[in-house]
């Protein structure tokens, strides 16, 4: 067998080069394919080696209500809405002042929100007043709310 001559060479890398180019296409004819569309949702959850995550959506509400104007006020916006909302107070059965306070003594000590000592008796006078205005504002000392049921360790709610 004769080796190719470097001519012969040449002449195939030509071909060669041109069948390419023509294959490829002109200079930007190039569009690349679609991005492969989604089926369905995400998957919920993901095992591996024996551990299982799952993930779920959830749709909280917006509440962006305020405590009402009244007295202290701005305190209790202030201090309590950095961790709840106004209608989470504003919800909760009526309390008495020892009640209210005990309440918020838990949410400083026990929660840790970040109330100041001074604060604490402007805040209760506001709750106490809130309560006050519902029907029926019980007064004085913290009362057991059922018999045979296990109180809560600060006389309120929470």
């Amino acid at each position: 067998m004769k080796a190719p001559t470097p001519g012969m060479l040449a002449v195939g890398l030509l071909g060669v080069t041109v069948f390419t180019l023509m294959m490829v296409g002109p200079p930007g004819s190039y569009t690349p394919p679609p991005e492969p569309q989604s089926v369905g949702p995400a998957p919920s959850s993901i095992a591996v080696n024996g551990f299982t995550l799952t993930s779920d959506t959830v749709d909280l509400p917006v509440d962006d209500q305020l405590y009402p104007d009244g007295p202290h006020a701005d305190v209790i916006n202030a201090n309590c809405t950095s961790c709840h909302s106004a209608s989470m107070a504003m919800t909760q059965p009526v309390l008495s002042a020892d009640q209210w306070k005990a309440t918020v003594t838990k949410m400083k000590d026990v929660y840790k929100a970040p109330v100041a000592d001074k604060d604490i008796p402007a805040i209760v006078d506001y709750l106490t007043a809130m309560s006050a205005a519902q029907d029926g504002a019980p007064t004085g000392k913290a009362q057991d709310t059922a018999p045979g049921t296990a109180p809560d360790a600060s006389g309120g709610t929470g």
